[in-house]
């Protein structure tokens, strides 16, 4: 799970420095560049907060690994066609897709390691896995620039989306299914 919130974090912070550019590219200079740039990161975290107390009601029902996987899937299929420019408003709606299953992976994961870890060990796990999280706030936007300078802004989220799904088999493979607690 500290490999599953280090890409996950990765991955999403990996756009953060190119969003108001591809925004750029699609409509051109404009006095709001800044402003709309800003409303398609942050359409990404009100989706986000829209979404998450509905996948943790699934968690608790279907289980948190199932939950885990679907959200890292959706996110995936939503980051796919951003490296498209298939205009703003399409680009906004993707971004607020991809924020209705983002959203849901941290706590998720977080659900998953408190459950997976025994009460003793605890507090070590979760500064591990907090440490695991900013590395991924931190060389995802690094990465993300180079990418966009290396290859284009386009193969930020093509890289992305390709992460999202490699942390996706890592799940399938490495996460055990822990039984959701019963009432």
């Amino acid at each position: 799970l500290i490999v599953v919130m280090l890409m996950a974090q990765f991955a999403t912070q990996a756009v953060q420095p190119v969003v108001t550019l591809y925004v750029q590219d699609m409509l051109g200079q404009r006095p709001d560049l800044a402003t709309l740039g800003g409303v398609a990161f942050s359409v990404t975290g009100l989706a986000g907060v829209l979404a998450v107390p509905f996948l943790g009601r699934k968690s608790d029902a279907i289980g948190y690994r199932r939950v885990l996987m679907i959200c890292l899937l959706g996110a995936a299929l939503f980051t796919v066609p951003q490296a498209l420019p298939l205009g703003y408003w399409a680009f906004v709606v993707e971004r607020f897709g991809l924020g209705l299953f983002i959203g849901g992976v941290l706590p998720t994961a977080n659900s998953l390691v408190g459950r997976l870890t025994k009460p003793a060990n605890r507090g070590f796990i979760y500064g591990v896995v907090s440490s695991a999280y900013f590395v991924g706030n931190a060389a995802g936007p690094a990465s993300g620039g180079v990418i966009a300078a290396a290859w284009g802004i386009e193969w930020v989220f093509a890289v992305t989306a390709a992460m999202l799904l490699a942390n996706l088999v890592w799940v399938w493979f490495a996460v055990p299914e822990v039984a959701p607690e019963r009432r």
